[in-house]
C-alpha cells in the first residue's frame, strides 16, 4: 500500500514551487533508494496562488511500509532543507494532509504494485 502526503501552500510564483520539486526529485535520483515515488505540484484554477504539493511513497524495504518510508524521508537532512527553502517562496503556512492509498487507477506489476 502507498502513501501520499498533500502540501497545500499560497505562492505567487507556482515557477518557484515547481522547480524545487524538479530539484528534489534530481537529487532524489542520485540519492539511495528510499520510499518517495514521486510527485507533483498542481495550480489551482479556481484560487489564484494556492497549490497543491503531492508526495507519493511506496514499500522499497522488506518490513518497512510506505508511512515509515515517509517519515524516515521527513528526517533526511536534505528533506529538512527542502521544507526551508519551500517556506522562502510561501506565503503563511504550508498545511499537511496524510493518506493511505485504498485504490489506485494505473499500471501495476503482478503483485499490485505501482510501476
Amino acid at each position: 500500500m502507498s502513501f501520499t502526503q498533500t502540501i497545500r501552500v499560497s505562492a505567487k510564483d507556482g515557477e518557484a514551487i515547481a522547480e524545487l520539486m524538479r530539484e528534489w526529485d534530481d537529487m532524489q535520483s542520485r540519492a539511495d533508494i528510499m520510499g518517495y515515488i514521486g510527485g507533483a505540484v498542481l495550480a489551482n484554477r479556481d484560487e489564484p496562488d494556492s497549490y497543491l504539493i503531492i508526495a507519493d511513497f511506496g514499500e522499497v524495504e522488506p518490513g518497512v511500509s510506505s508511512v515509515e518510508e515517509a517519515e524516515l524521508n521527513n528526517q533526511r537532512e536534505q528533506t529538512q532543507q527542502w521544507a526551508v527553502r519551500l517556506r522562502e517562496v510561501i506565503e503563511g503556512e504550508p498545511v499537511y494532509h496524510n493518506y493511505d492509498e485504498l485504490y489506485w487507477t494505473g499500471f501495476t506489476d503482478a503483485s499490485g504494485a505501482r510501476l
